[in-house]
């Protein structure tokens, strides 16, 4: 093996490792609440106290991000992610015995903060780990991975209809603990972004000076919007699309996969243009104003069922080709040393929007208005477009050798 080849083997490991354990992230955002629709007539839980349940997930997430990105910064993202795997785990695992509500309810909690920790443990790991020039790339695989592990929870169902809930509970808890180990485990792989830092002579600003800088607060802000715009169309798209265009649920279902593929795909060309591109807010812009484009037809009703699909499919690929560049964004406001802290701080905006998501859209949909949700995800694509091009005016890119923490 040339010498060469080394980096570039141990790169692959890193982002493939970092991929994966994103993806279960998602995995168990969605498994979550679908083994509690499996087990609620069997222990007697309301729809009502799943919708409760799931929202507690995620605000466990949500207030647990920014204390999440503390730890990494202080004890290193390589045990803290770990931990989190093992958090994710062991929740699904206890759900086999849970019988009640509050037993529920504290599972929620512990796999709401076991999920608190990826975002900053994956991008302190990911920036130290990983050659600059591929870091685009290696974040749109991490982006990739996330949107895969969703297609995952419903495998619970299939799951549950095989073996039953009690041991479908207990395979699902074994892809976070088989990936605690393997993640403690790359020791010599996964490097301490905290050695970096200490190697770095820059002034270290205070946690909540850095915080309340615009350019942080902006993409707390952005990160809101956007999932609150993708966890909307998530959620109610099938149901929009049925009423709207009079399609079958199983048609209708379809449309929803092919954006979510379209997502999917769209993160690798982001992750290739990020790393040819200096100004990033120009890609993410861009890649908004398309989506919004793409959806227009959709909320004008313009368009036949036969051509919804295409339309979706562009729609998912322009937003998807964003994430890569808008991850770059915050890793030009990140002092070295401080990527646990930030990359916490920003992405639990993630958990923000998909908490209030359902609320605003299922309101939408309540008043059986779906076209409107349309119309408000066309004008978040906008407004977000709007906000990441201002973003982008206040963070000038760093220079290579400084972004290399």
């Amino acid at each position: 093996m040339s010498v060469a080849s080394v980096p570039v083997r141990r790169d692959l490991r890193v982002i493939s490792l970092i991929g994966v354990a994103h993806g279960s992230s998602h995995y168990y955002q969605l498994a979550f609440v679908t083994m509690l629709l499996v087990l609620r007539d069997r222990v007697g839980l309301s729809f009502e106290q799943v919708g409760f349940l799931g929202a507690l997930f995620y605000a466990m997430s949500g207030f647990g991000q920014t204390a999440s990105g503390f730890a990494v910064d202080r004890f290193g993202a390589r045990p803290i992610l770990a931990g989190g795997l093992l958090s994710l785990g062991c929740a699904m695992g206890f759900m086999s015995v849970a019988h009640s509500f509050w037993q529920f309810a504290a599972i929620a909690v512990l796999g709401g903060l076991g999920n608190s920790v990826f975002h900053p443990a994956d991008f302190a790991l990911l920036n130290a780990s990983v050659d600059p020039k591929k870091i685009g790339r290696a974040f749109s695989i991490h982006g990739l991975g996330g949107s895969l592990g969703w297609a995952g929870g419903p495998a619970m169902f299939f799951l549950d209809s095989a073996v039953g809930d009690r041991s479908a509970a207990l395979i699902g808890a074994v892809p976070g603990l088989v990936l605690a180990v393997l993640v403690y485990a790359h020791r010599t792989d996964l490097v301490d972004h905290r050695i970096k830092a200490r190697a770095s002579t820059a002034a270290q600003p205070s946690p909540w000076s850095l915080f309340l800088q615009p350019a942080i607060l902006l993409c707390l802000a952005f990160f809101a919007l956007v999932a609150a715009n993708t966890v909307g169309i998530q959620q109610f798209a099938v149901p929009a699309f049925r009423s709207m265009f009079d399609v079958s649920q199983s048609y209708a279902a379809f449309c929803l996969i092919v954006f979510v593929l379209g997502s999917a795909s769209g993160m690798l060309l982001g992750g290739w243009l990020a790393d040819r591109m200096r100004h990033h807010e120009r890609v993410a812009a861009t890649g908004l104003l398309v989506a919004a484009a793409f959806t227009l037809p959709v909320a004008l009703q313009s368009v036949s069922p036969f051509v919804l699909p295409f339309l979706l499919y562009g729609a998912g690929f322009a937003g998807g080709t964003t994430n890569p560049s808008r991850d770059m964004i915050v890793r030009q406001s990140t002092p070295p040393g401080a990527s646990g802290k930030v990359y916490g701080f920003v992405y639990s905006g993630l958990d923000i929007g998909s908490f209030l998501a359902p609320l605003i859209f299922g309101q939408v949909m309540n008043a059986g208005l779906p076209t409107v949700m349309f119309w408000i995800t066309i004008g978040l694509y906008l407004f977000n477009a709007a906000l990441v091009t201002v973003i982008g005016q206040t963070t000038a890119p760093r220079a290579m050798p400084a972004a290399a923490e």
